[in-house]
């Protein structure tokens, strides 16, 4: 019942992501391959592990996973689509303040799930060409105290370099949970762009 379950959850996010991706960029031919996909998320898993696994003061940690999100995710597209629609509206000023913010916002996040992880070990299972959407890189985390879980990752070179653009943790999309959020906290501020960075810069 459980894989019942989770094959559910995986085929229901193929086509969420299908369609995020679509919508947040322009197409263009790829020459990204598979290997470039599983090398880059190598990079990332042994960087992550290193991280998890050295000890530091959750302050250092946190400030290190906001490094690999910088230097392996394309920021500035996860960022605009998870806006959505206000980010047209956005004074250039407010976009500029709004991708650092976000920035910081999810790498905390998102590294606090990851910093949970002590030695756990991370393992890439399989890679497979999504077509427009990229490489998707399927890994696995065995961590001591928990059953394997996935996470898959979402690979593209339309920013013109190999980046990853979503996380997928056991089914849920990063991309399309962190639309709702930010759509929930902007709504919150009453849709005010400025309230929204200044919170966002706060975690």
């Amino acid at each position: 019942m459980h894989l019942n379950k989770t094959n559910n959850r995986r085929g229901f996010l193929k086509t969420s992501a299908a369609t995020v991706i679509l919508t947040a960029l322009p197409f263009r031919a790829s020459a990204l391959s598979e290997q470039q996909s599983v090398d880059l998320i190598n990079k990332v898993i042994a960087e992550v592990q290193q991280i998890i696994n050295s000890g530091k003061p959750e302050a250092n940690m946190l400030a290190d996973f906001e490094g690999i999100f910088k230097k392996y995710a394309d920021v500035a597209t996860i960022a605009r689509y998870c806006l959505g629609a206000p980010w047209r509206n956005a004074s250039s000023a407010q976009q500029r303040a709004y991708i650092p913010a976000f920035q910081r916002y999810i790498s905390r996040k998102y590294g606090k799930q990851f910093r949970s992880f002590k030695g756990a070990e991370i393992m890439i299972i399989r890679s497979r060409d999504a077509g427009k959407l990229g490489i998707l890189v399927e890994s696995t985390i065995d961590t001591p105290s928990k059953a394997p879980f996935s996470v898959e990752w979402n690979v593209s070179d339309r920013s013109g370099r190999p980046k990853f653009i979503n996380l997928i943790i056991e089914g849920i999309s990063m991309l399309a949970t962190e639309r709702a959020e930010i759509g929930a906290m902007l709504e919150s501020f009453g849709g005010n762009m400025d309230k929204l960075v200044a919170h966002l810069k706060s975690w």
